[in-house]
């Protein structure tokens, strides 16, 4: 923003000093042309013209720093990102021992290229080392960037009627192998692929019966500081039905996320508000 308002006064100061120069080039020639006329009021011609000229040097000072100081009032710099966040861990669903020792929230977009990224690379891993073994609860909520993913609302929607077959994990997978192509007839498709009945899942997708769960995911996700896909939580599970933990940004070297998981296990978290871990996300923030 200080590059626009630098970019702006320049371009005000080129502007002022191009009607300065043509002000002063006709001050000049009426100063030749009184010089020409009447030769004794060369002196007093010239220091008036000269005063002008300096009023309105003056002027445009005052104007350019006006200018500035609306700029700089308009300003709302952004507060800091947090580096830990609380977040529910109801109403997503889930993977692993619900008593768990640590529990990963996960909010993500079935059409963000970066979490299928995460999907298919690092969060199989997880699964095998620490999901299946009992030491991680994993919750996945919903968080369609829906106003550059215009497909994303409906294939999430899918995910959830598939849970009703008990293949919401399935879908899961399926939506990120084929993101590609996530219209509501491939949905359908890829629902058949899964052997789930076609006419019960069909009426489940068209309703929209679930467009509201899905809405809330994304109001607490926003509330809770989440602005791109995919981001987790990462945190030890308690008694209530929210977990505090690290928040972790983009897609993340499994490396990153094993660190903190076993720091968590080991009961060397330290201190809550440890800084939280930024990687590559979303191409662009929620709207």
């Amino acid at each position: 923003m200080d590059r626009r308002i630098q970019e702006i006064e320049k371009q005000e100061n080129h502007s002022k000093r191009q009607r300065m120069s043509a002000r002063g080039l006709i001050g000049l020639l009426m100063c030749v042309g009184l010089l020409m006329t009447n030769p004794g009021l060369s002196r007093a011609v010239v220091e008036d013209d000269v005063r002008v000229l300096r009023e309105d040097m003056e002027q445009v000072k005052k104007d350019l720093a006006e200018i500035k100081s609306i700029l700089q009032s308009a300003i709302k710099r952004p507060s800091p990102e947090k580096g830990t966040g609380t977040v529910g861990v109801t109403g997503g669903a889930m993977l692993g021992e619900t008593d768990a020792p640590v529990t990963i929230v996960e909010f993500s977009d079935y059409q963000c290229p970066f979490c299928r990224r995460y999907s298919l690379t690092v969060f199989p891993v997880l699964k095998s080392e620490y999901i299946d073994t009992g030491k991680v609860r994993y919750v996945f909520r919903d968080f369609p960037l829906s106003g550059i993913h215009q497909e994303a609302e409906k294939a999430h929607e899918s995910a959830r009627c598939a849970g009703e077959f008990n293949k919401y994990w399935e879908m899961h997978d399926a939506l990120f192998q084929n993101q590609k192509d996530l219209t509501v007839s491939a949905l359908k498709q890829y629902a058949a692929d899964l052997g789930l009945d076609a006419t019960t899942f069909g009426e489940c997708l068209d309703s929209g019966k679930y467009e509201v769960n899905i809405q809330k995911d994304v109001d607490e996700g926003g509330a809770a500081g989440i602005r791109g896909t995919p981001s987790f939580f990462i945190g030890k599970s308690g008694s209530e039905d929210s977990i505090t933990g690290t928040i972790v940004r983009g897609v993340q070297p499994l490396t990153n996320f094993q660190t903190i998981i076993d720091q968590l296990l080991g009961d060397q978290a330290g201190d809550v508000g440890s800084p939280s871990v930024s990687g590559e996300g979303s191409p662009t923030p929620l709207p």
